[in-house]
């Protein structure tokens, strides 16, 4: 697998971008996600990769986040769902939001995605709902999130919970209250 690409940016568009590499240049798939915080062209460039292949087709898609990436990765490996659904969830909801209407069991608001009905929601939330637990949040939630989880996990362990049950506390606080974003909610939700 391609874990990263790095070199300059060549061209841009809002699907794709085009990263010279040492005179190669390598036509990858975007969100426009990650297309809103590119560098402009000639400026240097380093996006995480996932290298998609099958027996008629070769692609690579590119994302400025970690969170952005395993959401990517977790849309594919539900039966029926391709890259172009997994882009166009990124390109219209936030790996927050993702993470959160799948965790709540809203399929309705996954139906604002380019390409997904009622059914294709609905498989989404059921085939999803056990696997985004088993996702590492701190790789799709916003920094301060990120923070505040940090130091909620070192307070919890401070106070005696092992490291394992202080992850899963956590886990549960972020699936049954999303909105929360300081290290006090966290652990009084976690201990409550």
């Amino acid at each position: 697998m391609i874990e990263y690409i790095e070199g300059l940016l060549s061209s841009k568009g809002p699907t794709h971008a085009v990263i010279d590499v040492q005179g190669i240049g390598y036509r990858v798939f975007i969100p426009m996600s990650t297309s809103d915080k590119l560098p402009e062209t000639g400026k240097k460039v380093r996006l995480l990769t996932h290298h998609y292949t099958r027996e008629d087709r070769e692609q690579l898609f590119g994302f400025v986040s970690p969170g952005e990436r395993a959401i990517f990765e977790l849309f594919l490996g539900v039966s029926g769902i391709g890259p172009r659904i997994a882009i166009a969830a990124l390109s219209t909801l936030t790996p927050d939001e993702l993470v959160k209407y799948i965790t709540l069991r809203q399929p309705v608001m996954l139906q604002r995605i380019s390409g997904v009905g009622r059914k294709t929601a609905e498989r989404l939330v059921v085939e999803l709902f056990d696997r985004i637990s088993e996702l590492d949040l701190a790789q799709v939630e916003d920094s301060g999130a990120a923070s505040a989880r940090a130091d909620a996990l070192a307070a919890l362990e401070t106070l005696g919970v092992s490291r394992a049950k202080a992850e899963q506390l956590l886990r549960k606080v972020m699936r049954s209250h999303p909105d929360v974003h300081t290290a006090e909610e966290f652990v009084q939700l976690a201990l409550g």
